[in-house]
């Protein structure tokens, strides 16, 4: 099911992995082990270059690479003894990387347009479909999963609850076609996925207000359109309490 995303998150997410990662993969190494591998990246660095000049390499496989090279280059450099810093080999390699980083950084941009255009693109789709227009007419400012409550939530640029309640809830093909009906806490169904769902089974419950009688099994009705609540305790089994979203069926 589609569901409204922004071009700042979208590039974010994509600028944050190759930006942060290396920071994020740090370990010890001896200045000896270190200077191993710094020559190891130095001669792939010089691969990259060489494949994108003789035409073996496109500038976008070359970024890729340089981005993975990158990862482990950051955590070499800084074990590396002074005397290996002030090495003629070591000056040659880092011109050698500042030319892989330059036709990185000549790509990059062109992969932002790219996913810029691409997410016009679906958006421009997106809000021609039905329910699209469904949720517009309903006052909604665009349509969300069941399943995907904890994503939408978390990705929303604003505040993440506020923004689950500006949209139609609709059961997603992904997650929320697996929801079963676990527990009835007067006047709310327990929905639950279980655990031979994969990914789907992570932080996956909701309670549902106002639906039909289920019985315990039950699937979700994939009919039903919702409206976010919020979040809510209530008496799980054996009594202890549960903190979960609600959302409410929308007649």
């Amino acid at each position: 099911m589609p569901t409204v995303s922004s071009v700042s998150r979208l590039l974010s997410a994509f600028l944050l992995a190759t930006v942060m990662t290396p920071a994020l993969a740090g370990w010890d190494e001896t200045p000896e082990v270190a200077w191993k591998g710094y020559l190891a990246d130095c001669q792939s660095f010089q691969d990259v270059v060489n494949r994108v000049q003789s035409g073996a390499m496109t500038s976008r496989q070359a970024m890729n690479r340089v981005d993975s090279l990158n990862h482990t280059l950051y955590v070499h450099r800084d074990h590396l003894a002074p005397a290996s810093l002030a090495s003629p080999e070591y000056a040659r390699c880092e011109t050698v990387i500042a030319q892989a980083f330059e036709i990185r950084n000549k790509e990059e941009p062109v992969l932002v347009a790219e996913l810029q255009e691409q997410y016009y693109k679906d958006q421009a789709e997106h809000q021609k479909s039905p329910e699209y227009k469904r949720a517009r007419a309903l006052g909604f400012s665009d349509v969300g999963g069941i399943g995907k409550l904890k994503e939408l939530a978390e990705e929303s640029e604003t505040d993440g609850e506020a923004y689950l309640k500006t949209l139609m809830i609709k059961v997603d093909w992904k997650c929320g076609r697996h929801f079963r009906a676990v527990q009835y806490v007067k006047p709310y169904v327990v929905y639950f996925v279980g655990p031979n769902a994969g990914s789907c089974a992570v932080y996956r419950e909701v309670a549902v207000l106002g639906g039909p009688m289920v019985e315990r099994g039950d699937p979700i009705d994939e009919n039903l359109i919702f409206q976010y609540v919020g979040w809510k305790t209530l008496k799980g089994a054996g009594g202890f309490p549960i903190k979960i979203r609600v959302v409410k069926v929308r007649k």
